[in-house]
């Protein structure tokens, strides 16, 4: 450990490091598409608290409370309702002036998925940096061999490309299994507990669309582009 210590200088190259790094987050952006890279930055602002810390929310408590509303206040009762989560709220205002079940239904189960799409895009750019980083410091490994290789035997030269060859490898694996995976495994979790909060309120509001509402007529597909509204 002493011996780490004495010498950390040597285990930091920071123009190595910036190369290791942004080769990985590059490939992750060009893998995942070019809103990927700002919202998965976005995320990491809120990735170290769980979703409804302080209020303790959850799907149970939302979907009693609006079932509380309209048995005492009916469907105009709604109005009321609001929670920490603005898809959530967002449901509840659609359902208070909705027309019809079929309508409803389509529409949140459209922005359902648009949400849905969007929360994981942070996990998942994260998830492709811990798989490509262990490949951008092999690809940086074998350039450092071939230097070596291509000096000859003269000590002189083998020690900065053995250093090269080394470094590159052991910042991929840094990058992998040291910053990347874990944000990967925080941003899921969190990913994961919003998407089954939604949907759980989502299907609720649909029994409730299905009772409360008449059917009529036929469905007319909406454009799934609910981007603007999803955002």
């Amino acid at each position: 450990m002493d011996i780490l210590f004495a010498n950390i200088g040597r285990f930091f190259d920071p123009l190595l490091f910036g190369i290791v790094l942004g080769g990985v987050l590059i490939m992750a952006w060009i893998q995942n598409g070019r809103a990927s890279f700002f919202l998965s930055f976005i995320a990491l602002a809120n990735c170290s608290r769980d979703p409804f810390a302080d209020s303790g929310e959850n799907a149970t408590f939302m979907c009693r409370r609006i079932d509380f509303v309209l048995r005492e206040d009916g469907v105009a009762g709604l109005e009321r309702v609001s929670s920490q989560d603005a898809f959530v709220t967002r449901v509840v205002a659609r359902l208070l002036n909705a027309k019809d079940a079929k309508s409803f239904e389509e529409w949140v189960r459209l922005q359902e998925h648009a949400v849905e799409k969007k929360q994981n895009v942070p996990a998942t750019f994260w998830s492709s940096a811990s798989e490509i980083a262990p490949a951008i410091g092999l690809i940086g490994t074998i350039i450092g061999l071939i230097q070596l290789f291509a000096t000859g035997i003269d000590p002189l030269k083998m020690g900065p490309a053995m250093s090269f060859t080394l470094l590159t490898s052991l910042y991929g694996l840094f990058v992998s299994h040291i910053v990347a995976h874990p944000i990967y495994v925080r941003l899921h979790a969190r990913a994961a507990v919003l998407n089954d909060y939604r949907s759980a309120v989502v299907q609720h509001t649909i029994v409730i669309a299905r009772r409360e509402f008449p059917a009529s007529g036929p469905v007319h597909f909406v454009p799934a582009d609910v981007s603007k509204e999803a955002a």
